[in-house]
């Protein structure tokens, strides 16, 4: 199989996970979506991985995903649809599903992105916010904040977390 269509398989099956969880959480059904992620890390982990590295970067970046929405919960102006209960402040679990599937992509349809810092940085600065904003429209996030400053504190987290995430890849898989 050619180069092109693995990065066309590779964010193809994100984006149904990503879909399914945003669908999911929003409908009462918040377990589709970390489903139907996994289903594609499977396949994934089965006819991309080259070493078991890869896979141990997506539970890693699950885990520190986890957190870094954790947070979000815990300063009370982000509230997601389909968390665990209304008492516990953990991000639920189809973020976790949605911080993994997006590890899986990151050396393979955004491959383009290594090495280009300033572009990991505006990149997550603009489309972090854009994904959360999506989620809002379906009702599977609500923001305590305006929209401004919503935009602001998703875009500092993912001007951050994006190069994080590749410099973590950088670390696990790639051993440098």
């Amino acid at each position: 199989m050619n180069d092109k269509i693995k990065m066309i398989i590779n964010i193809v099956g994100f984006y149904i996970g990503w879909w399914g969880c945003i669908l999911g959480s929003s409908n009462g059904l918040p377990y589709i979506g970390p489903l139907l992620m996994l289903s594609f890390i499977i396949f994934h982990g089965a006819f991309f991985v080259k070493n078991y590295k890869e896979l141990q970067f997506i539970v890693v970046i699950g885990i520190i995903g986890t957190i870094v929405d954790s947070g979000l919960v815990l300063s009370k102006y982000f509230v997601y649809a389909g968390s665990y209960s209304e008492n516990l402040s953990i991000a639920p679990l189809w973020i976790t599903a949605m911080w993994a599937g997006f590890a899986a992509t990151v050396n393979h349809s955004m491959l383009f992105f290594q090495k280009k810092w300033a572009l990991m940085i505006i990149a997550g600065g603009v489309f972090g916010p854009a994904a959360y904003f999506t989620g809002k429209g379906f009702e599977a996030i609500y923001f305590e904040l305006g929209s401004l400053s919503s935009a602001l504190i998703i875009g500092v987290v993912w001007a951050i977390s994006m190069p994080m995430v590749f410099y973590i890849n950088e670390k696990i898989v790639l051993g440098k």
